[in-house]
């Protein structure tokens, strides 16, 4: 069974950067899991994010393309990545 990952993309120096929406509970307080394209997870602090654009879709579309099918066919429970601009922290 698929399940629904919400992520949010930012600009960060004209790159794109993936912010795992529904990864609080996987992080620190006060944290989310980013994805940046040097192809590297890391926590970033919300804080931070907020001093961030939110990136638009010709941005951050190649970025989406390779992290959608990255979790929808690797190891573990399958993940359909669903873009939230909404959610992401302002």
């Amino acid at each position: 069974m698929i399940s629904d990952f919400r992520v949010g993309y930012l600009a960060e120096d004209g790159e794109a950067l993936a912010v795992f929406l529904d990864s609080g509970p996987e992080t620190g307080p006060g944290k989310l899991t980013v994805y940046a394209r040097v192809g590297e997870h890391s926590e970033a602090a919300i804080s931070c994010l907020r001093g961030l654009s939110l990136a638009d879709e010709p941005q951050y579309h190649q970025l989406h393309t390779c992290l959608a099918r990255r979790y929808a066919d690797g190891a573990g429970e399958p993940l359909n990545l669903v873009v939230d601009q909404s959610g992401v922290p302002r």
